[in-house]
């Protein structure tokens, strides 16, 4: 009887070792790529934001840009996501592209880090309304410090896009506003100045009261010569 049994099982294991495995178990599964996974997050709702950077963006940042884009009239697609120090296919501009090879839907596609004004890409893809996004975004690098937060930098795109003026406020020359860093740094740099003016005042006249007694002593030694003199 065990001598039947042992049979039995060997002639399994035969059996099973000469199937070929299925090709999902031979294969290892093929690693979900960013633009897949941000495609994935835009099907679901056309407004991304990145949850990694909570101190960068505001808790309203979704709402606010959600409110915004419905203002330009056309399909909007906006991923919020680190667009810095990833690979060279991962950036701004190439993530906008990518997105849109794998969404398959015509409208404007907004990618924009959560931290810099500088770093992001607008396009608009297919027909219906045609939107200056290239001159709104430009113009929108240009109006607003480099601290700026995703939200303002929607925004102010949404305003310049509709403004009718979005070349023109592009092609400006006048500088961009300061940050608000560089406004503490330069507020600080003031200070010290006036700290150094109002040191060296002091010391300027505590240098010229300290002069005035030796003064008055040579002038009243200077006046008894010629007093004696005279006499």
């Amino acid at each position: 009887m065990r001598g039947g049994w042992l049979v039995l099982i060997l002639s399994g294991v035969v059996v099973l070792l000469g199937c070929p495995l299925p090709a999902a178990a031979r294969e290892p599964a093929e690693p979900v790529s960013r633009a897949d996974h941000l495609a994935a997050q835009l099907r679901r709702d056309p407004v991304y934001v990145t949850d990694h950077t909570p101190r960068v963006l505001p808790p309203d940042a979704a709402a606010r840009i959600k409110a915004s884009v419905a203002r330009l009239g056309v399909p909007a697609y906006v991923a919020v996501t680190p667009t810095v120090h990833v690979a060279q296919e991962h950036t701004a501009e190439a993530l906008v592209a990518l997105l849109r090879d794998r969404l398959r839907e015509d409208g404007v596609y907004i990618v924009i880090s959560p931290s810099s004004t500088y770093d992001g890409e607008v396009r608009q893809f297919g027909g219906g309304r045609r939107l200056p996004v290239e001159d709104a975004w430009r113009a929108t690098t240009r109006e607003l410090p480099n601290d700026a937060t995703a939200p303002e930098r929607i925004e102010r795109f949404v305003d310049v896009a509709l403004s009718g003026e979005a070349r023109e406020r592009a092609d400006t020359t006048a500088p961009p506003p300061k940050s608000a860093l560089r406004k503490a740094l330069d507020a600080d740099e003031a200070a010290d100045r006036r700290a150094a003016r109002a040191e060296w005042a002091a010391f300027a006249g505590g240098t010229a009261l300290s002069g005035l007694p030796i003064l008055g002593l040579l002038i009243c030694l200077h006046w008894r010569k010629r007093s004696r003199s005279r006499r």
